[in-house]
């Protein structure tokens, strides 16, 4: 889901009719996953709605689970959380990742994920809980920020490929070359807290790289040469598995 603005006809407190009221719930839903949680002033400017309607749509989510309410702020809901879950558990990557997350996990004791790309976002398909999840918890549906390591290893694998913001191509194009001659990516941020995430690209029977699966660790811990060569099978693992399901030929 890509963040926008509301259409330039709604300026009053009612919602649009049609597309229009679906474009806004969405609006709303996306900046939710943005943000983690954010009050109602705040999800009307950040989705471009008016205030109003902003609150009107936010009590229709709320009724269907989709969106809860706390102290006056708003979060993604539980019936949300289910919907994503089993789009993940349905997704032929999902299905092929099963054991691969989970001895991935057993090898590091790590927070272990799979995130594949979703139109022009970068997005959590499943995942095994960890110590890294009180950082960032690595949600099915999940959208990743720019810049982030699955993003990296699979634009790697491509001829050319535009940096994402804030980075420049000389920076970016370097960070490529470094995937490519050690087959995966470390990327450490310190946005609020210390974060270092490990992850190697995962093939499908094309030889397309459709897909990422890492680890990873909150603190200032960084991934040892260990989990890189654990990460690397749990790839070539699914890679393997996805060579043995029908469904994948067409990823």
């Amino acid at each position: 889901m890509k963040r926008g603005r509301a259409p330039a006809h709604e300026s009053g407190a009612a919602a649009p009719a049609g597309r229009s009221v679906l474009e806004g719930a969405f609006l709303l839903l996306d900046e939710l996953a943005r943000t983690g949680d954010a009050g109602l002033t705040d999800l009307a400017a950040g989705a471009g709605l008016p205030k109003a309607t902003a609150h009107r749509l936010l009590d229709q989510l709320a009724a269907l689970g989709a969106v809860e309410r706390d102290s006056g702020r708003y979060h993604l809901g539980a019936g949300l959380a289910r919907l994503a879950r089993s789009w993940g558990v349905s997704h032929p990557l999902g299905r092929a990742a099963v054991q691969p997350l989970r001895r991935l996990a057993a090898a590091t004791g790590a927070s272990v994920a799979l995130a594949a790309p979703v139109g022009t976002d970068m997005v959590i398909v499943s995942g095994m809980p960890g110590p890294a999840d009180g950082a960032f918890p690595y949600l099915p549906g999940l959208i990743l920020p720019p810049g982030n390591a699955a993003e990296a290893v699979i634009a790697a694998t491509r001829p050319v490929t535009a940096p994402p913001p804030e980075r420049s191509p000389a920076e970016w194009a370097r960070r490529l070359s470094k995937v490519r001659e050690h087959g995966v990516d470390l990327h450490h941020c310190e946005d609020e807290r210390a974060l270092s995430c490990l992850v190697a690209p995962v093939y499908a029977p094309t030889g397309r790289a459709v897909a990422a699966i890492g680890v990873c660790f909150a603190g200032h811990r960084l991934p040892s040469a260990t989990t890189a060569d654990a990460a690397r099978r749990a790839a070539r693992m699914l890679s393997a598995n996805l060579a043995h399901r029908p469904r994948s030929r067409r990823l």
